[in-house]
């Protein structure tokens, strides 16, 4: 008797707790039916659609389904609503909305939620005021010459792999990135001749955010206290701990070198600005703005930011001219053209137009980010939606670079003329979306276009690059950064020089 009394005592606590918390979200449910979606099952709403499909599959299957289903579009993951926008004129109200500011619940899994990248808007709003003048045009005009010589380093280290079988370049492009990065941003020398280290480096980062991004399709992990109890979890640990301990070798170079508050005074007529590193101690230990730990995390970031996006863009561009060798023949032909000698400077990368159509074609169909997340924190009206307040609005990125009626019949197809500027006045500004856009667009856009045409110049007069792959081969796999599957498998031969 006593047993039946706790089951029906419990069962109906249960019920009215349940009861009350729909009717709490009763707003939400309401506009929500309002969207367009799939069919919801109880407790795991849409999750079962992708449940079956393999991590190199997910991203074919994300992009034909939203391709068949209107925009936009709506699914339940357990108690989360999700909405899709893909149209460019949604998207501009969304990313230039005050209500959308705040990075994706998910966001949360790939940690450091106090880097620029994932931190919440109060937090993001006083690091990217401090944070700009580190990347204006003023201040990465000095980084010219580092990004010259790491990028010579690179050229001679290609040399090795010449006339030898095919190799992934990824990894050999991060001793670039990385290395340009810890001497531009960050102001030392820490590991930049170690290779080897960076190789591993990156390829840790890499595993990381592919272990952090599986947790976002299997909702049963993500209460951390059922994630905590996986494999995936010690892993990721491991793999955040090594992560962790070039920023620490970072911070610790630092210390030593960090000026003083009255040092900030040059006697000199015209100032260096300050790098990235010099404004996250200025925030820190002057003004107090942020502490250390939050310092830190932006090392972090900041590590992984210039790195691991940069390099994959790199890389995915030699591969990309490696299959059309005519677009890299007239990329050859513009760059010994335009730059005269070894060194290229900041008035050489404006010449560099086909290039940079390379580049932003490349891009386009692998961007550095396949889907982007905001949470709505207030009702956003958009179009003949309103979207509820605490809608996870996500943007597939990969879906609207290949989208037919803005890129036409052959979207999937590599064709850098897509960049003309006749083209490109012709299509919506939100289009194309590869830094993100609106208010909390990418920080280091212009930096990232210097180091890239930087790198890609001197290593195009240098080599040749060839590949047995083809565009349709390719698998990509969803990541922090979307991932060739198939890797950026390339063999090397010199050119002659003239």
């Amino acid at each position: 008797m006593f047993e039946l009394l706790f089951i029906f005592i419990t069962t109906s606590t249960l019920f009215y707790y349940y009861l009350s918390y729909r009717r709490s979200r009763k707003r939400l449910y309401e506009l929500a039916a309002q969207i367009p979606g799939p069919f919801d099952w109880p407790l795991i709403g849409s999750a079962y659609l992708g449940i079956t499909v393999g991590p190199t599959k997910m991203c074919d299957f994300l992009v034909q389904m939203l391709h068949t289903l209107s925009s936009p579009l709506r699914a339940w993951i357990g108690p989360l609503l999700f909405v899709f926008f893909d149209k460019p004129e949604h998207l501009e109200v969304i990313l230039n909305s005050q209500s959308c500011v705040s990075k994706s619940y998910v966001h949360r899994f790939f940690r450091f939620e106090y880097g620029l990248l994932h931190c919440a808007p109060e937090l993001w709003r006083v690091l990217r005021k401090r944070l700009n003048p580190s990347f204006s045009s003023t201040t990465i005009k000095n980084f010219v010459p580092t990004f010259n010589v790491q990028a010579d380093k690179l050229v001679q280290y290609f040399e090795a792999f010449v006339d030898r079988e095919a190799i992934d370049l990824l990894p050999k492009v991060s001793s670039y990135t990385l290395s340009a990065a810890l001497l531009n941003l960050f102001g030392v020398n820490v590991r930049v001749n170690d290779t080897e280290y960076i190789e591993q480096f990156a390829e840790n980062a890499e595993k990381m955010w592919l272990l952090m991004f599986d947790r976002i399709y299997k909702p049963w992990y993500y209460p951390d206290f059922a994630y905590k109890l996986t494999p995936s979890y010690r892993k990721e640990k491991k793999r955040i701990h090594k992560l962790q301990q070039l920023s620490i070798e970072v911070c610790t170079a630092r210390e030593s070198m960090r000026l003083k508050p009255k040092q900030y005074q040059s006697d000199k007529t015209v100032p260096m600005p300050e790098i990235l590193i010099e404004r996250l101690e200025r925030i820190t230990f002057e003004t107090n703005e942020i502490n250390e730990d939050i310092m830190l995390q932006n090392v972090h970031t900041f590590l992984f930011a210039s790195n691991d996006t940069t390099s994959n863009v790199i890389a995915t561009t030699l591969l990309m001219m490696a299959m059309y060798p005519d677009v890299q023949d007239r990329v050859h032909k513009e760059v010994t053209h335009s730059v005269s000698n070894d060194v290229i400077t900041i008035d050489d990368l404006p010449s560099l137009q086909y290039l940079e159509m390379v580049i932003k074609e490349s891009l386009r169909l692998v961007p550095v980010a396949s889907i982007i997340g905001r949470i709505c924190e207030r009702e956003l009206q958009v179009d003949n939606w309103t979207i509820p307040v605490g809608t996870e609005v996500f943007i597939p990125i990969l879906k609207l670079h290949r989208d037919k009626s803005i890129w036409g019949q052959h979207s999937e197809r590599f064709d850098p003329d897509n960049f003309l500027p006749e083209r490109c006045a012709k299509r919506h500004p939100y289009a194309y979306l590869p830094f993100g856009g609106g208010i909390r667009n990418c920080i280091g856009m212009r930096y990232a276009w210097m180091s890239m045409k930087i790198a890609l110049a001197k290593l195009i007069r240098m080599y040749e690059f060839s590949t047995e792959l083809r565009l349709e081969d390719i698998k990509l796999i969803p990541s922090l950064v979307l991932l060739v599957a198939n890797r950026h498998m390339m063999r090397i031969k010199r050119r002659k020089l003239r």
